[in-house]
């Protein structure tokens, strides 16, 4: 009896499976799937001039194995003015669909604009899909630039002080269009107070913020008199995280 069912089994498994084949090779072919793994989401402003994506690939069919992989960007020639050289110069890029045989792409030397990057899969049989994203560059690679900062006095008289201090900041790129506007530049600060005065270390909060351009803070003078100097350290970055050294301002509390 045992013998009989494992019969029966095989010969229903031999019907599905020969099912499937005759399914695979009269039957509608099913396209491939194809999506994105690695690279810039959808829309996502990015500040290098390189890129790399990577993607994945499955088939229903699984008829991958005798297909092909394309890839194609738009636009794929781009003239633009570089500021630094004060030169016209051009992005190129193979124009169409161009075989690549990995599921890696890297393209360099990107200029600053809008793009569309696209990766085509063709099974075996002939059906294809097409994975598509957008990108902005917005290649920046320098650090802000700190045009001045209103220091307080190196001395002080020791009386109640109303310190202010105003970075001010400016941002440079290789394309006009790519430096961070002086309003969205982030800035940090931090107040520390001479060794052993007891005197509590004020450190911007949040960390970075564009809020963070002007630090005003009320100081007894006459408790810090003679104590030593107090140090206002600051830095400043754009919107592509490029930082500029830390620099600061001292000052103390002096009887004249």
């Amino acid at each position: 009896m045992r013998r009989v069912k494992m019969l029966l089994i095989l010969v229903g498994i031999g019907a599905i499976g020969w099912g499937c084949i005759e399914e695979l090779s009269t039957g509608k072919d099913l396209k491939p799937n194809v999506w994105f793994t690695a690279g810039p989401e959808d829309g996502e402003v990015i500040f290098q001039n390189s890129v790399e994506f990577q993607w994945m690939a499955t088939d229903f069919d699984d008829d991958l194995g005798m297909g092909k992989m394309f890839v194609k960007l738009e636009p794929d020639s781009v003239a633009w003015f570089d500021a630094w050289s004060g030169s016209l110069k051009v992005f190129t890029h193979p124009e169409g669909w161009q075989r690549v045989y990995e599921r890696r792409y890297e393209i360099l030397d990107l200029t600053d604009t809008s793009y569309v990057f696209s990766v085509k899969v063709i099974d075996g049989r002939g059906a294809d899909s097409t994975a598509t994203t957008h990108f902005v560059v917005r290649f920046d690679n320098q650090p802000p630039i700190i045009d001045s900062v209103t220091c307080p006095p190196a001395k002080i008289s020791p009386q109640q002080y109303d310190l202010t201090i105003t970075i001010y900041a400016h941002d440079v790129a290789r394309s006009p269009r790519s430096a961070t506007p002086d309003d969205s530049l982030e800035f940090y600060y931090k107040l520390v107070g001479p060794r052993g005065s007891g005197f509590k270390t004020v450190e911007s909060d949040p960390e970075w913020s564009p809020n963070n351009r002007t630090f005003t803070y009320t100081i007894d003078g006459q408790a810090y008199k003679d104590k030593g100097q107090f140090t206002f350290w600051y830095k400043v970055r754009d919107r592509a995280m490029n930082t500029t050294p830390q620099l600061s301002c001292k000052f103390e509390f002096v009887q004249h």
